[in-house]
């Protein structure tokens, strides 16, 4: 069996439509070797953008939110879903407005990745921001409350380094951008 066989699908069925959030689906498989796979879940979620936002003062600007998975609080990243024929940097800068009333003059993509490369779960495009600045009061429109924190870019990096950031998309976000800023 050569490594580079693709595993052919044989049915795809819709389990649950909660669009335009979510859909859930069952695939049936043939693999290489003959075996069938049933059932297998596959989770479509809209692809989404997050972004790293350095300020020039050297603080990253984080929003807090309520999250119902962890049933806490969390610092994450400034993030959102790509609205129809929005690219993946505009829904990034609209999203660093209409969360931390903030804005930035460099961006820089740091890649797209798959959430879940067994199940899906959406393609985060991440992008670093830096000379950004608050220039307005939030205003998501998310569900709770939500509010900006800035932290120094060493104890982000501290925090990140600890395992305090649970939030899997903030976590890969910090990742990329102290590599790409060499700290």
């Amino acid at each position: 069996m050569s490594s580079d066989q693709r595993w052919q699908r044989l049915d795809k069925r819709l389990v649950v439509d909660r669009s335009p959030f979510a859909r859930a689906y069952d695939l049936d498989f043939r693999l290489p070797d003959g075996r069938v796979i049933t059932n297998w879940l596959q989770v479509d979620l809209p692809p989404f953008a997050i972004t790293f936002p350095l300020t020039t003062n050297g603080d990253v600007i984080f929003v807090r939110q309520y999250r119902q998975v962890v049933d806490d609080y969390l610092l994450e990243l400034s993030a959102g879903h790509l609205e129809a024929d929005e690219s993946p940097q505009a829904a990034a800068a609209r999203e660093l407005l209409e969360e931390c009333g903030a804005v930035a003059t460099d961006w820089r993509s740091l890649g797209r990745y798959v959430m879940d490369a067994n199940r899906g779960c959406g393609w985060a495009h991440v992008f670093l921001a830096r000379e950004a600045q608050i220039v307005a009061p939030s205003n998501s429109g998310d569900i709770g409350e939500i509010s900006v924190h800035l932290l120094p870019l060493p104890e982000v990096k501290r925090r990140w380094q600890a395992g305090e950031f649970v939030s899997a998309p903030t976590a890969l976000a910090i990742g990329l951008a102290l590599a790409a800023l060499g700290v």
